[in-house]
């Protein structure tokens, strides 16, 4: 029997279209959640938990969204993870495309986990833009975003702004992403493959359209049976100015970069190392390819599947024993990363030039 499909295809090349479909369901249960939401900070809080419990169009607008957020960003890991091991030098730009999606979509979804409110949004929106004081006048730019000495309406106006704007810009980027993909053709295609080509449609369409079936299937199930397993509990009571939570930490999909940052007694040094491990996604996987260190690439990409997964359960946890114990041994470990990815780097360029 023969085979319509290419040899070096499989359903990992279906986690582009289900992020697609992802980022269309999102903006959609988005901007139908707007006419719910008060941005003025003494109500915001109060209007959610209002309309959750009383309106069942947004009780269910709001479990939706947030369930496609999450997996949204499960697929992205997914769908990164797959470049490591088939990518090609001729996908640069689809590459630097990729990286622009991946840092907005985590802005937008820090936007979105503020806009709530709650104990833990209130309290990882003041962490997150502290931040921001470790570049030139970092102190003023917090000043204009607080509008006052803390966070304020000014500060939940803006956040509110940036969460509807900037999905916009996400497609027209993911529209650049599928140009500069289908310009190439392939990350799989090379020069010798040009007279062995094999159309996309009818059949990948079709396989496609069978790994939707199966993505509603499960964000159904997650819905209605697991409705409120994405939810923060800490988010269900209204910040308090005057009571710290005990553990602060953001969403599961950024806790590997917040435990980096956790790990260091220097801010700067941080957000520097937070920096460098968010772009070990994405960095080697062309110029390694490109420059046939295959083995070295494929040992490189596992050190930093396994740092991903400790870094994220390091992350998850407070900073009391056991854990305190673990994130002390995870700074010496994030410091010995920090060489390997210098010494990677200067690998690449002795190769290059």
């Amino acid at each position: 029997m023969f085979s319509f499909m290419p040899y070096n295809l499989n359903y990992s090349f279906n986690f582009g279209i289900v992020l697609v479909v992802s980022s269309i369901f999102l903006i959609i249960s988005g901007i139908l959640s707007v006419i719910f939401y008060n941005n003025n900070l003494d109500f915001s809080f109060l209007n959610l938990i209002l309309h959750s419990f009383n309106s069942f169009n947004y009780f269910f607008l709001r479990v939706f969204h947030n369930t496609f957020a999450n997996l949204f960003f499960f697929f992205i890991f997914l769908h990164i993870f797959r470049s490591w091991f088939f990518s090609s030098y001729n996908v640069l730009f689809t590459l630097l495309s990729g990286i622009a999606i991946f840092f907005l979509s985590c802005g937008i979804a820090f936007f979105g986990y503020c806009l709530p409110m709650g104990q833990m949004s209130y309290w990882a929106a003041v962490v997150i833009f502290s931040l921001l004081s470790v570049i030139p006048f970092g102190f003023l730019i917090i000043l204009y975003l607080f509008g006052s000495f803390s966070i304020s309406t000014r500060t939940l106006s803006l956040l509110f702004f940036f969460h509807f704007i900037f999905p916009f810009v996400l497609l027209v980027l993911i529209l650049i992403h599928f140009y500069y993909l289908h310009l190439n053709l392939s990350s799989q295609t090379s020069l010798n493959d040009y007279l062995d080509l094999v159309t996309f449609f009818p059949y990948f369409f079709i396989l496609d359209l069978f790994v939707i079936f199966y993505f509603f299937l499960l964000v159904v199930f997650i819905v209605f049976f697991f409705s409120f397993y994405f939810f923060e509990s800490a988010n269900w009571s209204s910040f308090e100015t005057m009571v710290t939570p005990l553990h602060i930490y953001p969403d599961w999909f950024l806790l590997f970069p917040y435990a980096c940052l956790r790990s260091v007694d220097s801010k700067g040094f941080g957000v520097l190392l937070l920096l460098i491990v968010l772009m070990s996604l994405f960095f080697p996987s062309s110029l390694l390819s490109s420059l046939k260190l295959s083995n070295f690439f494929k040992f490189f990409q596992v050190i930093v599947l396994n740092f991903f997964i400790f870094f994220t359960f390091i992350g998850g946890n407070p900073s009391v024993v056991p854990y305190s114990l673990l994130i002390i041994y995870s700074q010496y470990l994030l410091y010995l990363f920090f060489i390997l990815y210098i010494f990677m780097v200067l690998l690449i360029f002795c190769f290059r030039f």
